[in-house]
């Protein structure tokens, strides 16, 4: 997801700081990507030499294992009473199951980086139906 900030500059003020201008004309906005924070998954002991925690076996020659990062409480944006005005944008298909999905993202661990700063994605999947533990597809460079 990508979130635009706008409102820097007169009237309001505040200047958009230098570094995060792009271009460097722009003073009155910018975009950043919101990112999920992954953790090493605790089944995978083993990490390549980019030190990405290796899949055990079968996949294990091209695939790494990640769970999302949780924090250790509840984000106080994810009370109830904010959960329950915003529950359409759950997903599920009964009021119950939409709780459920708002509270399973209630320790996650998010963060905003500058889209400049992406260099690389990952080819990944959830694993097992368990939305937590990722799968990541590592290509081999074979020459």
């Amino acid at each position: 997801m990508f979130v635009r900030i706008t409102g820097f500059g007169p009237p309001s003020g505040v200047e958009l700081p230098v570094y995060l201008r792009n271009p460097i004309s722009n003073s009155k906005s910018v975009v950043f990507a919101v990112i999920r924070w992954m953790s090493p998954h605790p089944n995978a002991n083993v990490r390549d030499s980019e030190l990405r925690p290796v899949c055990p076996s079968p996949f294990e020659i091209n695939h790494a294992l990640w769970r999302f990062t949780t924090v250790s409480r509840a984000r106080a944006a994810m009370d109830r009473r904010n959960v329950e005005n915003q529950l359409s944008i759950f997903q599920g298909s009964t009021d119950g199951e939409k709780r459920q999905h708002a509270m399973s993202l209630s320790r996650a661990m998010y963060d905003l980086v500058q889209i400049q700063s992406i260099d690389r994605f990952i080819n990944c999947t959830t694993i097992d139906n368990d939305v937590n533990t990722i799968l990541e597809t590592v290509t081999l460079p074979f020459v």
